[in-house]
């Protein structure tokens, strides 16, 4: 689509917003008006050095936009919603796109009244651009609003469009995991390190390991996961005993109740922030 100028507004300049933001500038070169409003303004400095215009008033920030990036903690979303609706700023003609975990659309109307709403959830990966975003258009949102939520979010990763029961399982499924990843990845570590090599060296040995094996995974789109792993087991063989403790573990039924912790906390906050 044309790179037509969209006047955006970040209220919240944290690392997801940065994120958002990094990915804009990076495909949308010089395209946008961009401004980023948050309480402490020695902190939105790396924003203004790319560009965008930076302030305290987040009325400020609203009242310049088309497109409004609510990037606040969950729990101080009403206190920045209460700010909006006193503000006396026409916004029911702008576009908001919020990223807070637990917020469904029916809690923004309640606090807005109609309003065109894209909910995002991206994760951590994204400030690579490797992320999975998960976005679920409100029912007053356009095709031309999902479109443009699009673009301004393909510096992230993939993107995936799905309805509120998807963005709560993606929160899960895509949000979370890095941290699950992360721990596993950590554990290996430390064998590797246990096993006399510097924690220099084992770090560099597992980070391989997990590269490889994630490029197999996206190199073998024909091979089934499973007969990937069973390429690697021998019956009997090392490997063969360290999956029977895997199992004797039951590693999957603790996944299942990983991202179901995941899910439960999830409807909490719904119920928390109706």
């Amino acid at each position: 689509m044309d790179q037509a100028k969209v006047k955006i507004a970040f209220i919240g300049g944290g690392n997801m917003s940065s994120c958002i933001f990094k990915g804009i500038v990076s495909t949308r070169p010089h395209c946008d008006e961009i401004t980023v409003a948050g309480p402490h303004l020695e902190k939105l400095e790396h924003f203004k050095e790319q560009g965008a215009h930076i302030t305290t008033n987040n009325i400020e920030a609203l009242q310049a936009a088309e497109v409004v990036f609510l990037g606040v903690k969950p729990q101080m979303m009403p206190v920045v919603l209460d700010e909006i609706k006193q503000s006396g700023v026409p916004y029911e003609g702008k576009l908001f796109i919020s990223m807070a975990a637990g917020w469904r659309f029916q809690a923004f109307e309640h606090r807005l009244g109609v309003c065109r709403f894209i909910r995002i959830m991206p994760n951590t990966p994204a400030k690579l651009g490797l992320g999975v975003t998960a976005v679920c258009p409100g029912q007053h949102a356009t095709d031309a609003d999902r479109e443009l939520c699009l673009e301004l979010l393909k510096g992230l990763g993939m993107t995936v469009v799905t309805d509120e029961a998807g963005i709560n399982s993606l929160g899960a499924l895509a949000g979370s995991t890095p941290a699950f990843l992360y721990r596993f990845l950590e554990a290996l570590v430390a064998e590797t390190t246990k096993a006399g090599f510097s924690p220099e060296q084992s770090r560099a040995i597992i980070e391989q390991m997990a590269l490889g094996t994630a490029q197999m995974v996206i190199h073998n789109q024909d091979t089934p996961i499973s007969q990937l792993r069973e390429a690697v087991t021998s019956k009997g063989g090392t490997t063969f005993q360290g999956l029977q403790q895997m199992t004797n573990y039951k590693f999957e039924e603790m996944m299942s109740a990983v991202i179901e912790a995941c899910l439960k906390r999830t409807h909490e906050f719904e119920e928390m922030f109706n």
